[in-house]
């Protein structure tokens, strides 16, 4: 996967000094307390990041699954190198949907603090949410399908819980890797739709900031001198 980044605005050096970020969520410790461009560059490096992730983790698991993929069941001796790659790729979709929750908090405080922009943007929070629906949506047919309840998988800890507890049969472990694998392939894709998504909406959201900036900045120019001329006799 190419990684491409932002074309960041002139006027942006400054906004990056200046304007504090909404507090955001999702658990991406990493853009806490950065201003709101910062924030949105770092979200795109972190869906760079996830997409890469995604995709390697989908390959790995891939790998593991066609080499049992004419064993009726999996010996335990396999299973550490299952179990870690499944748990990659429970944390690689924990982490994609906090970017998701975090990217859609961002795109709410740009348009508090600088007003709703036309075209794309005032849809942009929206369609990130209907990503999160979507791939949750997804998850649980995967699940389902290999009978499994998206209700034991409703978050990290007890995703990773019970995948220990499918460990302890050769069944179970067969059952995890066939649904992992189809799985890992879903979220490959899922992450790789939001990594574009994030950079597209990012990009046109620091494009959006720095016309603002440089309206504001034009306009300041522009009444500035009225108000540091000198008062004329009789002006009043």
């Amino acid at each position: 996967m190419k990684k491409r980044s932002l074309a960041i605005p002139a006027t942006i050096a400054a906004l990056i000094l200046a304007t504090p970020a909404h507090a955001g969520g999702g658990g991406i410790g990493a853009i806490m307390g950065a201003t709101l461009p910062e924030q949105l560059i770092q979200e795109v490096t972190l869906g760079n990041q996830y997409a890469q992730e995604a995709t390697q983790t989908a390959q790995q698991v891939q790998m593991l699954y066609n080499q049992t993929r004419n064993l009726q069941s999996i010996p335990m001796m396999m299973w550490p190198s299952i179990s870690g790659q499944l748990m990659n790729l429970v944390n690689v979709i924990g982490n994609a949907q906090g970017l998701s929750y975090a990217t859609t908090n961002t795109a709410a405080a740009v348009q508090a603090q600088f007003g709703t922009p036309t075209g794309v943007l005032p849809n942009y929070g929206s369609s990130l949410q209907q990503w999160t629906s979507n791939f949750d949506s997804q998850i649980a047919g995967v699940l389902q399908t290999y009978h499994l309840n998206s209700s034991q998988f409703q978050n990290t800890q007890m995703a990773m819980s019970m995948i220990q507890q499918m460990g302890q049969s050769a069944t179970g472990r067969l059952q995890a890797l066939q649904a992992g694998n189809q799985l890992a392939g879903v979220t490959a894709n899922q992450v790789q739709s939001l990594q574009t998504d994030i950079e597209a909406g990012n990009q046109a959201e620091l494009n959006f900031m720095a016309m603002q900036a440089h309206s504001m900045t034009d306009q300041t120019n522009s009444v500035e001198p009225i108000l540091t001329a000198p008062t004329q006799p009789g002006a009043f």
